[in-house]
């Protein structure tokens, strides 16, 4: 009885159905990632069981929310996609079966903004990438300002999280990803909304992106070694 409550909690209030589909996906991309990109992650036991958490990750590649939900398989979380994304019918219906929420790209999208504070309210786990777009050159960029009122109205544990590997496989001038390469990929320890509501949304902001990018270098190290 146990075991199937807090496997319900993987998804709070959502159908059987969704929360298996979604380990289905999870296992068949495992299988691909592990032996082609020697995926590796490290800091999963940092991820609460339940209650609203929000990850904030920096943004290599088309493959991350793939390599961010390969690790966080007990808390499986809604994410914002690029609404061009849902342009495509199959491709569409896809994003959407694992909880995708469209977002306008370089707009202030107060509707999709709406949706990620109610998710969070409801005790679902959300993934954001601040930054906006992929990054340029491999590094994590500047925070974007809504980050904050996500915290400030929705209080979620935050779980600052690091990608590495997934700029060299698949930079944004790339059309299609290299078949080997090496990504890995790094939790960190959880902060709650209260200490940084506690800071200056500017400082706050710096701190985060400043936490991602410090464990975005320490990945480049082991897997360098």
């Amino acid at each position: 009885m146990n075991f199937f409550k807090n496997f319900r909690k993987r998804q709070p209030g959502e159908p059987l159905y969704r929360i298996l589909w979604w380990h289905l996906l999870h296992f068949l991309c495992l299988i691909w990632f592990v032996p082609m990109y020697r995926y590796r992650c490290w800091g999963r036991e940092n991820i609460p069981d339940d209650g609203p958490v929000l990850f904030l990750s920096n943004h290599q590649s088309f493959f991350d929310p793939i390599l961010v939900g390969l690790g966080t398989y007990r808390r499986q979380f809604r994410a914002m996609a690029r609404s061009t994304l849902f342009d495509h019918p199959l491709f569409a219906w896809l994003i959407r079966s694992l909880n995708a929420i469209p977002v306008t790209q370089g707009e202030s999208d107060l509707k999709s903004m709406r949706k990620c504070i109610e998710v969070l309210k409801q005790g679902h786990a959300l993934l954001v990438f601040p930054e906006g777009e992929r990054t340029a050159d491999g590094t994590t960029g500047e925070f974007a300002s809504g980050t904050m009122l996500l915290i400030k109205r929705a209080k979620p544990t935050i779980i600052p999280v690091a990608l590495e590997g997934a700029f060299d496989v698949w930079p944004r001038d790339r059309s299609k990803p290299k078949l080997r390469g090496r990504i890995a990929v790094m939790y960190g320890q959880p902060v709650t909304a209260e200490k940084i509501l506690e800071m200056k949304p500017d400082k706050a902001l710096v701190c985060l992106q400043n936490s991602v990018e410090n464990m975005r270098k320490q990945i480049r190290q082991k897997i360098d070694n």
